[in-house]
């Protein structure tokens, strides 16, 4: 249990530094025998995987919709980008777990978004759009291949100059990267243009971009836990994970009792890693999300004269496969989603479309599939070696590679009744957590209980082994507590939760196209 005060001193700065990185890990130490696919050989066990994968695996047509928006499966990857990185593990060898560094900072920071900052990557700001004392505290921007079209900034080469290149593995995501920039800029702007208080000095530029920063990270993290986390987990598990109450005051105002339900699996404070339970299976459920398709906007409709019916496709995949991916009607531009060049002409994202917003409506926004054992065809090969390879063979080999238990005993070591009767490719942890969010009562619209128990204590104990996070500095925080001059500086437009806020709200802030006017307003 902790205590924070509702009137804490909130620090305007937010270390990054290599102090801050953590290893790679073990909820459940050594104490368990490694899963392992059948066989008497690695060959013979690589074949295993790869049979597994293709025969029962592959979804061949449409696997069904979940309730939820498309757009919080590629929120899932950002946040994944955010926390977790490791450049030195291979598909092909076997790998020590707690040898492995993650070379991102284990919290919620967006270090993905700015870097080391101004002064240590000055190539991430912008030296023109300044502060009034010249300190470079926006973040830079570029423009697609239409200039009325925002991208993220890019070199003459059209490589992606952002904090974390795998934010521009494709389009959605890297319009998601954008997004959160457009954020901090208007925020550190709206700060900038407030009055100052007669008697008061003006803050310093870098005063300024730190109170921005500090803003948009604790948007970011309270939209996290409160509309991420709480979406993709079991309900029971996520009221267990974080609960507080307020305790009573003293001069200094109320004091709130925060319990972290799930300190028993996961406590970052106390020992700083990155579970390759969580990195290597728990998190990887959003890969059964994604859709064969994704439509982007009205006017990439438009041009071409299709205005499709509830329930057809018109739209691109996020890897083309020729022969396996092919878009269901001809669309300009390339042939996929994939991203490392500069965003094709018309292809922003009409934000209505991947979340619920008020002015979504009939097919959208379109919804993300449900999490069971099958891969939508567009996702199933991933390109980039001599011959496409399987996402389910390659997430099934990083799992029996990283050594991880088996499905069976991690449920024994939460004290949760695994499935009976689990075929040998079941046992895989990856596998198994997919197989139990497609079961009831979960029915593939959320985690079960083993993946839930993970996902929520690592989230859970991240927040709170961060001492700046905002549950550590003010538990009960929401973006309507932030004011410049005065004046709030977010308006909430989320209508499902009146005392929620959604990521919808934080991209409003943003200014990015929410909507078919906003997306026709750039064409204007």
């Amino acid at each position: 249990m902790q205590h924070a005060s509702k009137h804490s001193i909130v620090p305007l700065n937010v270390p990054h530094s290599r102090s801050h990185e953590g290893r790679f890990g073990r909820l459940f130490g050594r104490g368990f025998t490694p899963w392992s696919p059948p066989g008497s050989t690695d060959a013979e066990k690589e074949a295993a995987i790869r049979t597994f994968a293709i025969d029962e695996m592959f979804a061949d047509g449409a696997p069904p919709d979940s309730a939820t928006p498309v757009g919080y499966t590629y929120l899932g990857q950002f946040i994944d980008h955010d926390i977790t990185f490791d450049p030195q593990s291979s598909l092909t060898r076997h790998n020590d777990p707690d040898g492995l560094q993650n070379f991102r900072s284990p919290r919620f920071d967006l270090d993905s978004l700015y870097g080391r900052g101004p002064d240590d990557q000055p190539y991430l700001y912008d030296h023109v759009r300044v502060l009034p004392d010249g300190f470079p505290g926006f973040l830079k921007v570029g423009t697609g291949e239409s200039p009325k079209e925002p991208d993220v900034q890019r070199n003459a080469d059209g490589i992606a100059l952002i904090g974390d290149p795998r934010n521009d593995e494709n389009r959605i995501v890297s319009q998601l990267q954008l997004a959160f920039a457009l954020a901090h800029n208007s925020t550190l702007q709206k700060l900038a243009d407030a009055p100052v208080p007669a008697g008061e000095i003006a803050p310093t530029g870098r005063k300024l971009f730190l109170e921005a920063q500090r803003i948009t990270v604790w948007f970011y993290q309270y939209v996290v836990w409160n509309d991420f986390v709480s979406r993709i987990v079991d309900d029971k598990v996520f009221a267990k994970a974080i609960s507080f109450d307020e305790d009573g005051g003293d001069a200094g105002g109320p004091f709130y009792s925060v319990t972290y339900g799930l300190e028993d699996v996961y406590d970052w404070s106390e020992n700083p890693f990155m579970p390759v339970e969580f990195s290597v299976a728990a998190y990887r459920f959003g890969h059964s999300m994604i859709r064969a398709e994704y439509q982007l906007n009205i006017e990439l409709q438009r041009s071409v004269g299709v205005s499709p019916p509830i329930g057809t496709q018109f739209g691109k995949p996020i890897f083309a496969t020729p022969g396996v991916t092919q878009p269901s009607v001809p669309v300009p531009g390339p042939p996929d989603l994939r991203g490392g060049s500069p965003l094709p002409d018309r292809h922003s994202l009409q934000w209505d479309w991947y979340f619920d917003f008020p002015s979504s409506g009939g097919p959208f926004p379109q919804r993300a599939h449900k999490i069971d054992t099958h891969l939508s065809k567009s996702v199933f090969t991933i390109p980039g070696g001599p011959t496409p390879n399987p996402l389910a063979e390659l997430n099934i080999r990083r799992g029996w590679r990283m050594e991880l238990p088996s499905a069976t005993d991690v449920a024994h070591a939460l004290h949760i009744r695994p499935i009976e009767n689990l075929a040998p490719m079941e046992e895989s942890l990856w596998v198994y957590i997919l197989k139990e969010a497609s079961e009831a009562p979960a029915d593939g619209e959320h985690l079960g209980a083993v993946g839930s128990t993970i996902v929520a204590a690592v989230f859970s104990g991240l927040l709170r082994g961060d001492a700046f996070s905002y549950l550590n500095r003010d538990p009960h925080w929401t973006p309507a507590k932030e004011k410049a001059g005065g004046v709030a500086l977010f308006e909430k437009i989320s209508t499902a939760d009146p005392e929620k806020w959604e990521i919808t709200d934080l991209l409003a802030a943003a200014g990015v196209p929410v909507d078919g006017q906003a997306i026709a307003d750039l064409f204007a």
